[in-house]
């Protein structure tokens, strides 16, 4: 039996990366960008206006004063999607609306609301009164400010999501670099499994398979095959020899602790895969099996639905990141409300509820019901609560870490 932590290792070790392909923008969901990505263009393209209302010289204000106001004289307006005017006056202001293009010369916009102004006939400006002083670049967006041309845009490793499809589009990029999302296939094991509204006695309903499809469809990624066989070795055998033909990796249930019906190991062994580790000290979890067939990996979670969810949260998800080459995910640190009893020895990964109280904290606690057979309690959990083997039970008010029952969050560093 290995650790956690040893077996993380050996899962990122075992994998390499999916190949890097040209990905036309709009990116479809659950790409990774695979290199960092310069920007092809500024943006904003052009200095303009941050606020509805005049662009001026800012060192014809220098002597405007809430006493003293300066009239100016408004030379025209300009709207957004206008091209800047070719030919502008040496003094006045112009009406420019957000957006619009800064006219050459002027480097600062007091906005309507902070003015007087004095209409034509036509409600167009003919006058602007100021009272106050204007700074240069007041309210005036400069070219290049939030991309520059050939600057960074996005980094290797990011996941195209929302902000990196505006990102993309803003820029007028093309085409970028990517690894498309990681394949995976699911087989469920058990003579006593079922589906359908009866059972006959002895069975009882497959909630594995839908839970993994429903956690791999949160997260963007393609199930290419799922399928549910019983204690049968030969059948079992003909859908990974499937499975491993379309995906990257393929999670398992059952069919991997001590018992006699337990067949997944020798199995995957008959068939060629290379046991990396079978057994980790977790809770729940423990007689988790992990292989591999070639650059292939196979996870073989045990048939319980915590310890399928804990395989995936914390043995599939980290595999898929290496495959992606994502960062590995870090985790936030919760004031504990309660004592978290723990066996010393095994990381413990429990069913939680996390809150942030009235300063502001971010507290945690674990649920009742923390049997590896029990779903009720995950309906009310919002994330796990982490405690790692050296620690043993915590007692209330310490800090625990906690994970997010999606994955994403926060990198494990900046």
């Amino acid at each position: 039996m290995i650790s956690y932590a040893a077996a993380l290792d050996i899962i990122r070790s075992a994998l390499a990366p999916l190949p890097i392909e040209q990905l036309d923008c709009p990116p479809a969901p659950g790409w990774t960008v695979a290199a960092d990505v310069a920007s092809p263009a500024a943006v904003p393209p052009f200095a303009n206006a941050a606020m509805d209302g005049f662009a001026l010289r800012s060192g014809e204000t220098a002597a405007a004063h809430i006493d003293a106001p300066l009239r100016l004289a408004v030379a025209g307006s300009l709207l957004a999607g206008q091209p800047p005017p070719a030919h502008t006056p040496p003094a006045g202001a112009w009406e420019i609306m957000t957006g619009a293009p800064m006219p050459a010369g002027c480097d600062a916009v007091i906005p309507v609301e902070r003015c007087e102004v004095e209409r034509n006939a036509d409600g167009r400006p003919r006058t602007v009164l100021l009272r106050e002083a204007l700074a240069s670049g007041r309210n005036r967006r400069e070219a290049g400010e939030d991309f520059q041309a050939g600057g960074p845009l996005l980094a290797a490793g990011r996941p195209l999501d929302p902000p990196a499809t505006m990102a993309l589009a803003a820029t007028g990029t093309t085409s970028l670099p990517a690894r498309r999302p990681p394949r995976v296939a699911v087989i469920t094991t058990g003579d006593e499994l079922a589906a359908g509204a009866t059972l006959d006695a002895g069975l009882i309903r497959d909630s594995n398979r839908p839970y993994l499809a429903a956690m791999l469809a949160a997260m963007q990624l393609p199930l290419v095959a799922s399928q549910a066989v019983g204690d049968d070795a030969p059948a079992f055998t003909r859908h990974l020899e499937a499975a491993l033909a379309e995906a990257d990796l393929v999670l398992t249930t059952g069919g991997v602790s001590a018992g006699r019906m337990d067949f997944v190991p020798a199995a995957v062994a008959a068939m060629g895969g290379e046991i990396l580790f079978h057994k980790v000290a977790i809770r729940p979890g423990k007689p988790l099996l992990c292989a591999r067939f070639g650059h292939k990996l196979l996870l073989g979670l045990p048939g319980n639905p915590m310890a399928v969810a804990v395989g995936l949260r914390f043995f599939a998800v980290p595999a898929l990141r290496a495959l992606a080459r994502r960062p590995a995910e870090g985790w936030l640190r919760a004031r504990t409300a309660e004592a978290i009893a723990s066996r010393e020895g095994l990381c413990f990964f429990a069913k939680a509820r996390a809150w942030v109280d009235a300063e502001g904290s971010l507290q945690a606690t674990t649920l009742p019901g923390q049997e590896s057979f029990k779903i009720a309690p995950l309906l009310a959990a919002n994330c796990w609560a982490i405690v790692t083997a050296g620690r043993g039970s915590i007692a209330a008010g310490e800090l625990v870490e906690i994970a997010p029952l999606l994955p994403g969050g926060f990198p494990a560093q900046a």
